[in-house]
């Protein structure tokens, strides 16, 4: 349990990270959030593969070990 959450953490660190260097740019905070709606909106399948293939890597990664130790 753990595990996912220090891994939960490390997502939303990175989000984190995107929006502050957005808001240091000069954009608004909530732009970076626009920007992944609008990344999703116009994403072609090479894009869609990528998305997917980062899912199913971390839940490989982070969540299997978990689940398989008890």
């Amino acid at each position: 349990m753990a595990k996912i959450i220090s891994s939960l953490c490390i997502l939303l660190g990175a989000y984190a990270l995107i929006v502050f260097i957005d808001v240091f740019q000069g954009n608004y905070m909530f732009q970076s959030f626009y920007n992944l709606k609008q990344y999703f909106v116009i994403a072609r399948g090479e894009d869609y593969f990528l998305i997917v293939l980062f899912a199913l890597l971390f839940v490989t990664v982070s969540i299997f070990p978990v689940l398989k130790k008890q």
